[in-house]
């Protein structure tokens, strides 16, 4: 089993706490931990890996540093 750290941003904190260390399965993707956390994957528009934006497809590496970062609207 391999360590990430996750960090919710902004509405996200509602899902989860703002900061948490998950343990996932060698090569699960960010939708995966998504799913598995209970989050609507259309609220998360923005998955930063390591300091780089990845797609939610992206297969997660031990030691990363994940951040999803939220849809913001305005008008």
């Amino acid at each position: 089993m391999e360590e990430v750290q996750l960090t919710l941003v902004g509405l996200l904190k509602e899902y989860g706490p703002a900061q948490s260390s998950l343990t996932v399965e060698p090569g699960q993707t960010v939708m995966e931990v998504i799913h598995e956390l209970g989050l609507d994957p259309d609220l998360v528009a923005i998955v930063m890996v390591n300091g780089r934006q990845r797609f939610k497809s992206y297969r997660l590496q031990e030691g990363d540093n994940v951040k999803l970062v939220p849809l913001v609207g305005g008008g």
